[in-house]
Protein backbone atom coordinates (compact mmCIF):
# COMPACT_ATOMS: atom_id res chain seq x y z
CA UNK A 1 0.00 0.00 0.00
CA UNK A 2 1.69 3.33 -0.66
CA UNK A 3 -0.28 6.95 -0.75
CA UNK A 4 1.26 9.67 -3.53
CA UNK A 5 0.39 12.98 -3.55
CA UNK A 6 -1.81 14.53 -6.43
CA UNK A 7 0.00 17.44 -6.95
CA UNK A 8 3.22 19.41 -4.89
CA UNK A 9 1.24 22.22 -4.00
CA UNK A 10 -1.36 22.39 -1.00
CA UNK A 11 -4.52 24.52 0.25
CA UNK A 12 -4.96 26.65 3.21
CA UNK A 13 -8.94 26.13 4.45
CA UNK A 14 -9.81 29.22 6.84
CA UNK A 15 -13.10 27.17 8.91
CA UNK A 16 -15.88 28.58 11.07
CA UNK A 17 -14.85 26.33 14.11
CA UNK A 18 -18.33 26.08 15.63
CA UNK A 19 -20.18 25.13 12.11
CA UNK A 20 -17.23 23.83 10.46
CA UNK A 21 -18.10 25.96 7.46
CA UNK A 22 -15.30 26.52 4.96
CA UNK A 23 -15.19 30.54 4.41
CA UNK A 24 -12.42 30.42 1.87
CA UNK A 25 -9.73 28.77 0.70
CA UNK A 26 -5.94 30.02 -0.40
CA UNK A 27 -4.88 27.24 -2.93
CA UNK A 28 -1.53 26.71 -4.76
CA UNK A 29 0.28 27.36 -1.58
CA UNK A 30 4.02 24.99 -1.35
CA UNK A 31 5.28 23.71 2.09
CA UNK A 32 7.74 26.58 2.26
CA UNK A 33 5.33 29.41 2.34
CA UNK A 34 2.27 28.06 4.63
CA UNK A 35 3.69 29.60 7.73
CA UNK A 36 3.06 33.18 6.59
CA UNK A 37 -0.84 32.26 6.19
CA UNK A 38 -0.50 31.35 9.83
CA UNK A 39 0.40 34.19 11.47
CA UNK A 40 -1.98 36.33 13.65
CA UNK A 41 -1.72 39.61 11.56
CA UNK A 42 -2.22 37.36 8.40
CA UNK A 43 -5.05 35.53 9.84
CA UNK A 44 -6.74 39.05 10.80
CA UNK A 45 -6.04 40.66 7.51
CA UNK A 46 -7.57 38.07 5.32
CA UNK A 47 -10.59 37.31 7.35
CA UNK A 48 -10.84 41.47 6.90
CA UNK A 49 -10.36 40.86 3.03
CA UNK A 50 -12.22 37.94 2.91
CA UNK A 51 -15.61 37.51 4.66
CA UNK A 52 -18.31 39.70 4.77
CA UNK A 53 -20.68 40.07 7.71
CA UNK A 54 -20.17 38.36 11.16
CA UNK A 55 -17.14 36.66 11.55
CA UNK A 56 -16.91 33.80 14.07
CA UNK A 57 -15.88 34.04 17.28
CA UNK A 58 -13.91 30.16 16.69
CA UNK A 59 -11.77 29.80 13.56
CA UNK A 60 -9.43 26.91 12.57
CA UNK A 61 -6.83 27.33 9.52
CA UNK A 62 -5.92 24.04 8.06
CA UNK A 63 -3.54 22.93 5.71
CA UNK A 64 -4.70 20.34 2.75
CA UNK A 65 -2.88 17.92 0.97
CA UNK A 66 -4.76 15.37 -1.46
CA UNK A 67 -3.34 11.94 -1.48
CA UNK A 68 -4.13 9.21 -3.73
CA UNK A 69 -3.91 5.42 -2.93
CA UNK A 70 -1.75 4.11 -5.49
CA UNK A 71 -1.87 0.35 -7.09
Amino acid sequence: MRYVKDHARLTVKYINADTEEVLFEVPNRNWTNIGELLADHYVTELMKQNVDGVVPDNLLVIVVGEYTLSP
